[in-house]
């Protein structure tokens, strides 16, 4: 007994089941998008592992920044620090720099001069008003010069422009002395 495609008889019986050269070119440009779609995806997934780990990076330097930042306050006044620094990270870290901003935050009068409510506008309300008014302005200078506002901002070049990270914080000079406004 014969199958297909083997000689029977004189004759050679053909396969009719195989596929036409546009099939095979039309199956072959599925499997080049399907592979073009795949690699676009792992370059992607590269792309966001590497910019991951550089975040790792910048988030740990800004840190480690910070640190030493507070390291040099340490045991001295907000008048005694330097304002702002910056300066480059050591090996291998070069490509990287940082910028230290401290300042001054400074809070408005939460007294506002507002004055007291009420159908009494004897001299006890007024004297009143004005003692809220000394506290008010007494505390919002006392938290302006004892709060500070640190800022640790790290920089790299990426392309062809620049990036920064930055970090923030707040110091209160618990030494610093609370006065009574004039």
């Amino acid at each position: 007994m014969f199958t297909t495609g083997m000689l029977k008889g004189k004759k050679f019986l053909r396969n009719e089941n195989g596929f036409t050269l546009l099939e095979v070119i039309i199956a072959m440009a599925i499997m080049a998008v399907a592979f073009g779609a795949i690699l676009a995806v792992e370059q992607g997934s590269i792309n966001a592992s590497a910019r991951a780990k550089q975040m790792n990076i910048v988030g740990m330097l800004a840190k480690n920044q910070m640190v030493e930042t507070e390291f040099k306050f340490q045991g001295k006044t907000f008048d005694e620090v330097k304002k702002e620094e910056s300066g480059t990270f050591d090996k291998p870290y070069e490509d990287y720099r940082w910028k230290a901003v401290i300042k001054e935050l400074h809070f408005p009068n939460i007294g506002g001069g507002a004055k007291t409510s009420g159908d009494s506008s004897g001299a006890n309300s007024e004297k009143n008003s004005e003692v809220t008014e000394v506290i008010t302005k007494t505390i919002t200078q006392f938290f302006s010069k004892a709060i500070r506002e640190v800022t640790v901002t790290v920089f790299w070049k990426r392309g062809s422009g620049e990036q920064s990270f930055t970090l923030s914080t707040y110091w209160v000079d618990l030494n610093y002395e609370f006065k009574i406004a004039d």
